[in-house]
């Protein structure tokens, strides 16, 4: 059961709400309901009867998620390479944030493309790096306590694909890949050109000074890399925030746990029923629009040039047989405890979905 997923299913609509919001809470109250149908089950030590029904699979769903978050994870576990890794984190300043929540759609790809076409654009100045990078961009639009946020992280290997793509340049430093100043100004300035380009009126609506001040670049060591692809995969088929962080769920209020991002401590952040929902709802990404995006050599149309690096460096090929396959839990009784369920049948969708909530 998911503390949050119950509270999101009751929760009042709000009067303005955006249409991905809505569908999403219209997914989240039909999940793993007979709204959806799903299948009968029968245990053939106790003959007890049990039913599964169907999940949403939508991207705002607290229930959903879990087996494509652990594929995921697996997929990108097995493509790390033998060399250190860094985490390069590309932040949107405040004065941007309005014209992202006005058009996230064109926004977040804007994001996406300058700050990878920047990684790229410093990466292959010769006195810096020399190369061509490969590297995978996880988009966040939250904050800690749920605030609108906008900004990408991208998972780098320390090194990359010479010009002509028969050698492996490696970083100078196991713990500096490049210049964060010179990132900040190079994406600053993509940004300008690209938002003056494709949307004028947007561009003339934000302070002259956005694009003077220092925008905020953050590149830190990674070790492997394995410790920041679980942390990211969290958020990869999910989204903002989830049951381990929250204290009260209740028609009033919400309370949950955070971290400060100056301090590092631990607190906690009351907000009212509408607000929380207000801002729940707000990181409901686009239709279509992907959070996770590749670049690179490792953009799945340079499969050639990703299999050159891991020639170059010797990626060893590990032929192990696969790990026998766990139980799955809707196989397990509720009545004996033993995974000996077997389906005997189907329960059909139903033709209307249950209205959203509107108390």
């Amino acid at each position: 059961m998911s503390v949050l997923a119950d509270w999101l299913a009751r929760a009042r609509v709000p009067e303005h709400c955006a249409p991905r919001a809505r569908r999403a809470l219209a997914a989240i109250r039909c999940c793993r309901t007979p709204a959806l149908g799903g299948h009968v089950y029968r245990c053939t030590e106790c003959a007890g009867t049990d039913f599964a029904y169907h999940s949403c699979h939508h991207r705002a769903c607290p229930r959903c998620g879990g087996e494509r978050t652990a594929a995921w994870t697996e997929r990108q576990e097995a493509r790390l390479l033998p060399v250190p890794y860094f985490l390069v984190t590309f932040t949107v300043p405040q004065e941007l944030r309005a014209v992202f929540a006005a058009e996230p759609a064109l926004m977040h790809d804007r994001l996406f493309r300058e700050s990878a076409a920047t990684l790229q654009q410093v990466a292959a100045e010769r006195r810096l790096l020399g190369a061509e990078l490969g590297f995978v961009g996880v988009l966040h639009t939250w904050g800690r306590q749920l605030q609108h946020h906008p900004h990408v992280h991208y998972i780098v290997p320390g090194g990359g694909l010479s010009a002509d793509g028969k050698k492996w340049v490696n970083a100078r430093q196991r713990d500096w890949l490049l210049p964060v100043a010179k990132l900040a100004a190079v994406f600053r300035g993509r940004m300008e050109a690209v938002l003056r380009a494709s949307a004028p009126a947007r561009h003339a609506s934000i302070p002259a000074g956005t694009w003077r001040s220092r925008w905020v670049v953050h590149c830190q060591p990674a070790g492997s890399g394995e410790a920041v692809v679980r942390y990211l995969a969290r958020y990869v088929s999910r989204t903002a925030i989830s049951d381990e962080r929250l204290v009260v769920a209740d028609d009033e209020r919400v309370v949950f746990n955070y971290t400060d991002t100056k301090t590092q401590q631990r607190r906690q952040c009351t907000l009212g029923a509408e607000e929380f929902l207000r801002r729940y709802l707000q990181h409901v990404p686009p239709a279509g629009q992907h959070r996770v995006r590749y670049f690179g050599w490792l953009h799945p149309a340079a499969h050639a040039r990703r299999m050159t690096v891991e020639t170059l460096l010797q990626k060893p090929i590990v032929l192990a047989a696969p790990p026998p396959e766990a139980p799955r839990w809707h196989l397990r009784c509720p009545h004996c405890e033993r995974f000996t369920l077997v389906r005997v049948g189907t329960l059909p969708r139903q033709a209307r979905a249950p209205p959203l909530c509107q108390r």
